[in-house]
């Protein structure tokens, strides 16, 4: 079954948009602060992370081009490589990259409705680890799960009714944050020497270097959603011309965003009273603007969570539905709805999975899982152009400046996964688990669709 190409260039723009531009802008910087412990260097990531989410698009522009169909990243490791390596990026997907962004866009929803709606019962049960993950039902929790089963119901009845209701989210989050911007340093409370107070990094100091990888990873989940067209190019009008353009813009627009976002929120109060704060945002909006209007700005990143949950939630089920139409998964995963035209299964079991991930009990576990795991096959995938060319695909999409931002994208992978794993060991081995557990569930699968096919073959 074929997917209908619906999303024109302004569809797809939103889409990335609201993808990128999620709750992680919102509270990634209190945790950099308190990682990296220098405001400067808390900049230089997200600079950093914009470079390196733009070098992945342009990268990942030439697979697209080529193969413009539902999947992402499953569809062009397995043309370049092989099936397995594909598979691996499909359950990764599953398992971490889609269910679990959702899971934690879901959580940080349910924080701030509690916020909102301080009346609500905030309760939370005991803390059960399990393998070195601590697990926890809570009132977030269970106002995790409705975001979740709406937003799937939507996506349901077709991707043009969703897109529209995304684009809605789009253009409020976009006013709304350059509002929020241009007021905060026309207006608002701010202080430069909250910001120039800091010391400037000592790059002759090794040290130096490790806090910024160790920043670039929670700025990466920030960024995540940059190679979403990607997923849905089956359903974009004229992929040879919007996917690279919309991809383009949308790097350039949140970078910029994200970097103007970041000095109001170092300039709105000192360093040690964001530090290890959850809600950056909602600090920095008090500290500008007063008290009195801190209900909007609760409200307001609210609904940016809403806007990059649903589109997340779009990407996501095209993968699981492109694998299970290669017969690589679950068959009824590729069922797509007579009238709606959507993959439905796919969808409904990766809402399952989300809420199921709710239980994590820290976000920022979640983080460095989610990371560790896309890192491992994003590396392979920033590589297929060399492997199309030696396979014989040609293409009519240049890369700028080939092959630089293929190196610099996989250097600078290669080298947060290695931080990664010295400064947070268990996420990194809880992310590479799940990646390799793949490998099992592949052979399986195959095991078992050529044992029916004998037994087909047998009956007739």
């Amino acid at each position: 079954m074929e997917l209908k190409r619906s999303l024109n260039t302004f569809d797809s723009i939103s889409l990335l948009f609201s993808s990128m531009v999620g709750s992680g802008i919102f509270f990634t910087s209190g945790f950099l602060l308190k990682e990296t412990g220098n405001a400067w260097i808390v900049l230089i990531c997200w600079g950093l992370g914009g470079f390196l989410a733009l070098c992945g698009s342009i990268t990942y522009a030439y697979a697209a081009r080529l193969l413009p169909f539902a999947g992402g990243d499953y569809v062009y490791l397995k043309v370049a490589y092989s099936p397995v390596l594909a598979f691996m990026s499909g359950w990764s997907s599953l398992l971490t990259n889609f269910s679990a962004c959702i899971s934690v866009l879901a959580l940080a929803f349910g924080k701030y409705i509690l916020i909102l709606f301080p009346s609500l019962p905030n309760w939370s049960s005991e803390t059960l680890r399990v393998l070195g993950v601590d697990l926890q039902i809570s009132s977030a929790t269970v106002i995790g799960v409705f975001p979740i089963l709406f937003f799937s119901v939507l996506n349901f009845f077709g991707i043009k009714s969703a897109v529209l209701v995304q684009n809605l989210f789009a253009v409020i989050k976009i006013v709304g944050l350059v509002l929020f911007i241009v007021l905060g340093f026309l207006i608002g409370n701010s202080n430069w020497t909250f910001l120039f107070s800091n010391p400037m990094p000592n790059f002759l100091d090794s040290t130096s270097y490790s806090k910024i990888l160790i920043g670039i990873v929670p700025v990466s989940f920030s960024y995540l959603g940059w190679n979403m067209i990607t997923y849905l190019a089956e359903e974009v009008k004229s992929p040879e011309r919007n996917l690279v353009r919309s991809a383009v813009t949308a790097c350039f627009m949140v970078t910029g965003l994200y970097l103007a976002l970041n000095i109001l929120f170092l300039v709105s109060a000192p360093s040690n009273e964001l530090s290890g704060k959850d809600g950056i945002g909602a600090i920095a909006f008090e500290r500008l603007f007063g008290t009195d209007l801190s209900i909007l700005t609760t409200g307001f990143i609210t609904w940016v969570i809403l806007g990059s949950l649903s589109a997340i939630l779009i990407g996501g089920s095209r993968v699981y539905f492109a694998m299970a139409r290669d017969g690589a998964f679950i068959e009824s995963f590729a069922k797509v709805h007579a009238k709606y035209r959507s993959p439905y299964v796919a969808i409904f079991f990766q809402a399952s999975i989300a809420i199921l991930f709710l239980c994590v009990k820290e976000i920022e576990s979640l983080l460095y899982m989610i990371t560790c795991s896309i890192l491992i096959l994003s590396c392979l995938t920033a590589a297929t152009p060399f492997r199309f060319e030696k396979l014989g695909y040609v293409s009519d999409y240049k890369i700028p400046f080939y092959p630089w931002p293929i190196f610099f994208y996989i250097f600078a992978n290669l080298a947060v996964m290695l931080i990664l794993f010295i400064e947070k060991p268990v996420n990194a081995i809880w992310g590479l688990s799940i990646t390799l557990s793949a490998i099992p569930v592949y052979y399986g699968i195959q095991y078992r669709n050529n044992v029916l096919q004998k037994q087909t073959e047998l009956v007739s």
